[in-house]
């Protein structure tokens, strides 16, 4: 429920900050949507979760389809504009709850073989993403001079992910170990991937705000930005953790 309620209100943030660039997308039928894909994934898996994302984007292309025909805006507008509206709406789709919904396929697999139950899963990307991003936050502060990509986050320092590295392996090595009830050097690898991944999907974030000249995706948690400013780590993490799982379960 916690997970369908982020994407909701990432999935309306998002649409809004993309309307500024005349890039529109339905925001009501979008946040429905949004929240709407976690519970299909987790009811009835990988299968339920395609197929609502392709119903999802389907019905959102109608929905503007439609809108534009009765405003007779279609008579007025571009191909092009419409097919970008039509791909904005995808975008969303795919970017937000596709990707978080991988969160939703962790949480449902039971444990087999020599893989524990998918929560445990949930329990060491999460905490690994959140000492990642928290300590390359505190220390890049302190400590950064060099920064990463100064065009793209000003604010991301080389000297602040290097902190982040440590974190990042003490925290998946510590709870893959205890937790996953795997080798420390499964635990070393899950480190490496759920760290680029939250790298990449903060800068992916930080490059669409540049792009939509924007600080934040919204002011709705004050002091941090939006709610997709405190997803943008997870989304992709979400996907590279159930990718390690299901190496693992065919590893071990």
């Amino acid at each position: 429920m916690l997970i369908a309620l982020a994407c909701a209100a990432g999935a309306w943030e998002l649409s809004t900050a993309l309307r500024q660039k005349n890039w529109y997308v339905p925001r009501i039928p979008v946040t429905a949507g949004s929240a709407l894909v976690m519970p299909l994934a987790y009811i009835g898996g990988e299968l339920w979760q395609w197929l609502g994302v392709l119903a999802i984007v389907a019905a959102l292309m109608l929905w503007r389809g439609v809108q534009l025909v009765l405003s007779h805006a279609s008579f007025k507008r571009s191909f092009s504009e419409i097919i970008r509206d039509f791909s904005a709406a995808a975008f969303v789709v795919i970017y937000l709850p596709l990707t978080m919904s991988f969160a939703a396929l962790l949480i449902r697999e039971p444990a087999h073989d020599e893989v524990v139950d998918g929560k445990f899963w949930i329990i060491t990307v999460v905490v690994s993403v959140i000492l990642i991003d928290s300590s390359a936050y505190l220390f890049g502060r302190k400590l950064g001079k060099h920064p990463m990509l100064p065009k793209v986050s000003p604010k991301k320092s080389w000297e602040g992910f290097g902190v982040s590295v440590l974190f990042a392996l003490a925290s998946a090595i510590g709870l893959t170990v205890w937790l996953l009830e795997l080798p420390w050097w499964f635990g070393a690898l899950i480190a490496g991937v759920v760290l680029l991944s939250a790298v990449l999907g903060d800068f992916a974030e930080s490059l669409i705000k540049r792009d939509l000249g924007v600080k934040d995706m919204s002011s709705w948690i004050p002091g941090h930005g939006g709610v997709m400013d405190r997803l943008d780590s997870m989304l992709p993490s979400a996907l590279s953790g159930y990718l390690l799982m299901m190496l693992a379960s065919r590893l071990f």
